[in-house]
């Protein structure tokens, strides 16, 4: 497979998304539910032994949460690095633990531009386009591609058994306070067609190769979900952060 990747390369450079080296990390998020400690995010980006990269997310709720919303939510996406280039290779999406499971992996033939998609349940393949990416994968190319300054970015997406576009508009510069002290981030906001109420913000750093440090989702409902960093490993933070800000109380 990676010799036929190789030489596929060529055929797509000039219509892939490219992206800057993002170094290995690990990086540890308090998540909030309305403004009350609701669960941790854990997310972990690795080098592996045949060269791919792996690209983790895991979601679990803590304390009092844990009792209402058990659900454990994993997320991985393996690619492939050639220089700049991006390549997704795989993906996939399980939460486990609650009332309702759920399955998904998507597998990218870039020879065939297909990417099949197993759900347990009824598999299928859907024809993708050269710059698809899946939905995890997709944020760190926005990292590398925050280095260019533009105020509107746009992502072809492998998402619920269709291609969706992912638009991304930069709102504005905030200094915000985390755990770790007072950052300055670039604020940017991801449009969803037919949101029905949803939106989710960015607030990524560029002194963290533009890593989020804060995340914010609203349901459609109203209730909102927010992550802010709280540890960070792999990534050089000592002329990052300013004035500490109080130290959040660990779960």
């Amino acid at each position: 497979m990676m010799k036929s990747l190789g030489l596929f390369l060529f055929s797509i450079a000039a219509l892939t998304t490219y992206a800057s080296e993002i170094p290995d990390f690990s990086a540890n998020y308090l998540v909030q539910l309305n403004g009350l400690q609701a669960g941790e995010l854990k997310r972990s980006l690795s080098t592996q032994d045949n060269g791919t990269r792996l690209f983790k997310s895991e979601t679990q709720a803590k304390g009092v949460f844990a009792f209402f919303k058990p659900d454990l939510v994993e997320e991985s996406s393996v690619f492939q690095s050639h220089g700049d280039l991006i390549i997704p290779l795989s993906y996939l999406y399980q939460r486990s633990g609650g009332k309702k499971d759920k399955y998904l992996s998507l597998d990218f033939n870039w020879q065939q531009q297909q990417v099949h998609i197993d759900d347990k349940k009824q598999p299928w393949s859907l024809a993708i386009e050269p710059s698809t990416l899946d939905k995890l994968v997709y944020q760190l190319v926005l990292m590398s591609d925050l280095n260019e300054d533009k105020a509107h970015y746009s992502y072809r997406i492998a998402d619920g058994g269709k291609l969706k576009t992912f638009n991304i508009n930069i709102i504005e510069h905030e200094l915000i306070s985390t755990p770790l002290g007072q950052i300055d981030t670039m604020k940017l906001i991801r449009e969803r067609q037919h949101s029905k109420g949803r939106q989710t913000i960015l607030w990524c750093a560029p002194a963290l190769h533009y890593l989020p440090v804060k995340l914010e989702h609203t349901e459609k409902g109203g209730s909102v979900f927010t992550a802010i960093l709280r540890r960070l490993k792999g990534i050089d933070t000592s002329t990052a952060f300013t004035t500490s800000s109080p130290r959040t109380p660990e779960f």
